[in-house]
């Protein structure tokens, strides 16, 4: 089965203010591809972001805006499974299709982070952030960089389905009725 993994870094509390893409397409259990991009917010950078990720204004100088990576985006995803940890990353791509005017895409969304406390006692009430779920899953990860991120919630996802035995579809259907 083929899935995407997402994650979004942001210049600011404004979540629309995604300034780094990372996406992940995993096939019979296997990363098969990666893509990553900067992006020009359009908007200023927060001090407190730039120091827990590391991008700055000076790196996404001359790089796509939202709008220009949209048909690429919407051409990966439309009609696909996409995995991503906490909301943040679904209500980013919400936000920035409002803030630019596009039309979401047409996307079954797979939250790691159910997916994790479903399957592991230990994380049905904490725990599961993604340094944390990584660590004791013995994923080696850059914390922060949106395609190391991505490509960590989608191996969460598959270490969870080779515990639990469900597939990829068997979460989206359990997490459908909830």
């Amino acid at each position: 089965m083929k899935f995407y993994s997402l994650d979004v870094e942001t210049a600011n509390p404004d979540q629309s203010s995604i300034c780094q893409i990372g996406v992940g397409v995993f096939e019979n259990e296997t990363l098969i591809e990666t893509w990553k991009s900067y992006i020009d917010p359009q908007d200023y950078f927060h001090w407190r972001f730039i120091e827990i990720h590391g991008i700055t204004p000076k790196m996404v100088k001359m790089k796509p805006s939202f709008p220009k990576v949209y048909p690429l985006l919407k051409n990966m995803f439309e009609d696909n499974i996409v995995v991503h940890h906490s909301p943040f990353d679904r209500i980013a791509f919400q936000k920035a299709f409002i803030r630019h005017d596009l039309h979401p895409f047409e996307v079954q969304w797979l939250d790691s982070v159910k997916v994790a406390r479903h399957t592991w006692e230990e994380f049905a009430e904490g725990g599961y952030n993604l340094a944390h779920l990584a660590y004791r899953l013995d994923i080696q990860f850059q914390h922060h960089d949106a395609l190391e991120d991505a490509i960590a919630a989608g191996k969460v996802v598959l270490a969870a389905c080779c515990k639990s035995r469900l597939t990829v579809r068997d979460y989206l259907d359990l997490f459908s009725n909830h």
